[in-house]
């Protein structure tokens, strides 16, 4: 089944065409839920480096989560305000910061000292008020998405809606894959993973690949014709309230204190690290198509006792998009002669997400290519940008976050 399923991600990418430096397919592929939460969600996952991603089966973080852990991990010491301004001019200003009644809350602290250092200390006013705002940055930052956990836990947002998803896809072209096993090449080795998969489905939604069943129609010859009634790329973009890209830049590009609070390495291995990180990739992209119709032929043939399992497993998805049927989504098994022809097919206004477009973290992040990525790899499709937010259900687990350098940075009592 390796095989046929590594033809079929090449005839993907031959017909709508997409670039093997990013591409995965996803399975199943049921119907989008028509609100903004169920759209996001399908954006919101930490990918496996597969080229197929089988949802259920393979395990994922939620992108959320994982960005979140990270965030909770750094620090701004205030031993930098220390430095930009020098320890004299630092006790000055504590002298005269906790004199004032009320107390300024820790986000007015930058605009505050600024005012106070450009009467005494002009030479470091900027300098001062530059690292308070770090400092300010980060914590509102982290106060902002421990909101986030509840109770009850609140859903994170992301730009684009479910509206504006239809609206694209109703304007967007249509588009064919024609697949034929004899003709099409199963190398696989180009490609983002260089031919990894981490697991897939066989005949039907469920099925092992090394069902018995399964290895006859893969060793069978397989044609496939997929009509996309249309078809669109979705861009997956956080949004900036809770999603800070330079923040989590900078965690990435240094293993030090700072930006770490403590251990450095030990944090940088959990988020980004080669073995066990938890956010190693993230989807730039979801690939989107509505009012499919896909007919399968194989020229095996099927004993009786067989086409019975087909058709009795028809209704969970059927090879190779897994759409299960209902709300409008029809899969049908038929034999003729013994031999097999599945057909699968979905109405309007439910869009289906059959792959997306996987960046490594340093490429999303903007990064050079590391050493990790093909050489040769193509660029990531330029996804459609969009201005809308979507909202979608997310938890974060976070770890404690380390204490902050000794050196007091005054707050107000409501500040924390």
């Amino acid at each position: 089944m390796a095989e046929l399923q590594n033809r079929w991600y090449n005839a993907v990418l031959q017909n709508l065409p997409a670039p093997p430096s990013t591409t995965q397919l996803v399975q199943p592929a049921p119907p989008v839920e028509l609100s903004d939460t169920a759209l996001w969600t399908r954006g919101n996952i930490v990918p496996p480096a597969s080229l197929t991603f089988n949802r259920q089966r393979v395990e994922s973080t939620s992108f959320f989560d994982a960005y979140t852990t990270v965030i909770q991990e750094l620090s701004v010491p205030e031993s930098a305000f220390v430095a930009a301004i020098g320890s004299v001019v630092h006790q000055e200003w504590l002298v005269y910061v906790r004199g004032l009644t009320p107390q300024p809350d820790e986000d007015r602290l930058p605009d505050v000292f600024y005012t106070w250092a450009m009467t005494h200390h002009p030479d470091i006013a900027n300098e001062g008020a530059s690292a308070l705002r770090d400092i300010a940055r980060l914590r509102a930052l982290q106060r902002f998405l421990r909101s986030y956990q509840g109770p009850p836990p609140k859903p994170a947002e992301y730009l684009g809606g479910i509206r504006e998803l239809l609206s694209v896809l109703r304007s967007s072209s249509s588009a064919m894959i024609s697949f034929d096993s004899t003709t099409t090449s199963g190398d696989v080795s180009g490609t983002w993973t260089r031919g990894v998969h981490k697991d897939f489905s066989g005949l039907w939604s469920g099925a092992d690949q090394f069902d018995t069943t399964t290895a006859r129609f893969a060793r069978s010859v397989v044609t496939v014709k997929a009509e996309l009634g249309a078809y669109a790329l979705w861009a997956v973009n956080p949004d900036p309230r809770w999603y800070d890209s330079s923040q989590l830049h900078v965690a990435y590009t240094k293993q030090t204190i700072p930006p770490w609070a403590s251990n450095p390495r030990l944090y940088w291995d959990m988020a980004f690290g080669e073995k066990s990180g938890r956010l190693q990739r993230a989807i730039a992209s979801l690939i989107v198509v509505e009012r499919l119709r896909s007919v399968v032929t194989s020229d095996a043939v099927f004993s009786p006792e067989d086409q019975q399992v087909v058709k009795a497993k028809a209704a969970a998805g059927l090879w190779p998009f897994f759409v299960p049927a209902g709300d409008g989504v029809t899969n049908n098994a038929d034999f003729e002669g013994g031999k097999l022809r599945l057909e699968t097919t979905t109405s309007t206004d439910r869009p289906l997400v059959i792959g997306a477009h996987v960046l490594p973290i340093a490429r999303y992040l903007g990064d050079e290519l590391d050493a990790r990525e093909p050489l040769d790899a193509d660029p990531a499709p330029e996804p459609r940008r969009s201005a809308c937010v979507v909202r979608g259900l997310a938890r974060s687990e976070f770890h404690e976050s380390a204490q902050d350098d000794n050196v007091p940075l005054p707050k107000s009592p409501d500040s924390g």
